[in-house]
């Protein structure tokens, strides 16, 4: 089904490279940042007298709560880099130049002989676009698409200034990245947004056996070029890493062939699990940088938290009104971890369950209570995320949060190759653990584990961590001297003795 089609209406623009340009004429001026977070800004209707309604609509009404949006400065300031990427992205495609026709001519030439692509705008693109990297649920998707909904996404140009104009003008394109990770099926999502907007046929016409890759590639930076698209969305970009070797740096390597070679700027929006991917390699990282990264952490508890929260927070359809205190702040902080998604369906369930029970109120502990009660499946990442360095990079990548001092270092574990599935190890014992460090120090198997269960058996603190175990036992092993000690640290293949005395497995000194 065609999306709505919208008649080009064109402004005066003052900057010489906008001007006389049909394409940034036809979208709308740039906002202020005062007018940005109003324009982000989703309030869904309220009134008090909702809460005098019956249970049963008070509950469908506790929905309205998730469509809340509070903009906050990061929102403005992405909004700002879109709306550079779609104005001096068209600045170099002016379709009334000489360029614009050889680049269209390009295309159609290589899609008909079966080539490739070329440079043949004799400029250099203005922008390249940038990356939006943050934890699962901190609104990137919602921001971005907030702020393309803003403008105009089809345009239909019939005449500019006395000269015939016939074309559209599909000022964004926003898709996701396949669950394979496939260039194929990112370009065949590519086709079916395109037939959803224009009610074209392209999906079809490259869904046949005969549509190899290559003829895939071209014709979607000739339907780029075409249909004048201002910038493209890649959403989901950390699918990639399931993708077969090879085929992150393919992807990757033809985002830039599409700024090259037509000037269309891509924005990569992902978790952190897409580091890995895009610093792979110093050609895609500049271009997905283009804008300067937007690394989203989660939001810390500070008066942007307590703002968002006062928003959320009108929104009550319990009979009883709750009022908002700090300690409901931090209770809804530290069951949420600064994740708006989160924050939202716990007040929305805390409702729910207080309006169901007939209770028609709720507290602090029912804040927790709910969290742990009906969001079960989130509740190991929420623990995880509080225990701040303890947290497991492998198992929850995509909600561990990050800064840019560790942008590279602490998410350098998610570019590990990828290795054949194989069942897990079992996991060892906190006896087997000091059995292996005493043999690492010279000592038999036997002697390791006579040691180990003594110093177990001995221990009146309760504490049976695996290094505080092996240096008791060790320290018993050294208190007989009658016996012949190995040197310590000659084991093979294991930690040795000047090792483990830094580690604080051994101490120099026997109390």
């Amino acid at each position: 089904m065609a999306t709505i089609i919208h008649d080009a209406h064109y402004r005066n623009e003052t900057l010489d490279e906008f001007r006389y340009n049909p394409l940034i004429e036809a979208i709308p001026a740039p906002f202020e940042p005062g007018d940005a977070i109003a324009k982000l800004m989703i309030r869904p209707p309220y009134s008090d007298n909702d809460r005098e309604c019956p249970s049963s609509r008070r509950q469908l009404l506790t929905q309205r709560i998730v469509r809340i949006h509070q903009p906050m400065e990061r929102e403005v300031d992405v909004f700002g880099r879109i709306d550079r990427c779609i104005r001096w992205g068209y600045a170099d495609r002016n379709p009334l130049s000489p360029a614009y026709a050889a680049q269209l001519a390009a295309g159609t030439s290589a899609s008909v002989s079966d080539g490739s692509l070329n440079y043949t705008g004799g400029y250099h693109p203005h922008t390249y676009g940038f990356s939006i990297l943050g934890i699962s649920g901190i609104g990137k998707s919602t921001t971005v698409e907030s702020i393309l909904s803003l403008y105009p996404q089809v345009i239909r140009h019939t005449e500019y200034r006395g000269i015939p104009l016939v074309m559209h003008q599909v000022s964004w394109l926003k898709i996701d990245c396949s669950c394979d990770g496939s260039l194929k099926g990112l370009c065949m999502d590519f086709f079916r947004a395109l037939d959803n907007l224009l009610g074209t046929s392209y999906s079809e016409q490259y869904s046949s056996r005969r549509a190899t890759l290559d003829r895939m590639m071209i014709a979607m930076s000739r339907l780029c070029v075409s249909h004048n698209v201002g910038v493209l969305i890649i959403d989901e970009i950390q699918n990639l890493c399931s993708a077969q070797k090879g085929v992150p740096e393919k992807v990757l390597n033809f985002f830039v062939t599409l700024v090259n070679t037509i000037g269309v700027p891509v924005i990569m929006i992902g978790t952190p699990k897409a580091l890995s991917i895009l610093q792979n390699e110093f050609q895609q990282a500049k271009r997905g940088s283009g804008q300067g990264d937007a690394l989203w952490e989660r939001m810390p508890n500070d008066t942007s938290w307590e703002l968002f929260c006062r928003a959320i927070w009108t929104y009550q359809y319990t009979k009883r009104h709750i009022p908002f205190t700090t300690g409901m702040k931090d209770a809804l902080y530290e069951e949420a971890q600064g994740i708006p998604f989160l924050a939202v369906h716990i007040y929305k369930l805390v409702q729910e369950d207080a309006i169901l029970s007939g209770k028609e109120s709720f507290s602090e502990k029912d804040l927790h209570r709910i969290s742990s009660e009906k969001m079960g499946l989130t509740k190991p990442m929420r623990e995880a995320m509080k225990a701040g360095k303890e947290v497991d990079l492998k198992q929850y990548i995509d909600i561990t949060s990050f800064s840019l001092s560790d942008y590279k270092d602490n998410y350098s574990i998610a570019a590990e190759k990828k290795s054949p599935a194989v069942a897990p190890p079992k996991e060892a014992t906190v006896q087997e653990e000091a059995i292996v460090t005493l043999m690492g120090l010279g000592l038999s198997c036997g002697e390791a584990r006579t040691f180990v269960c003594t110093a177990m058996a001995e221990d009146k603190s309760g504490c049976f961590a695996a290094p505080v175990i092996a240096r008791r036992a060790y320290q018993l092993y050294l208190s007989k001297p009658e016996e012949v000690k190995p040197v310590p640290g000659h084991a093979s293949g294991l930690c040795g003795y000047e090792s483990l005395k830094k580690a604080g497995l051994i101490e120099d000194e026997i109390p």
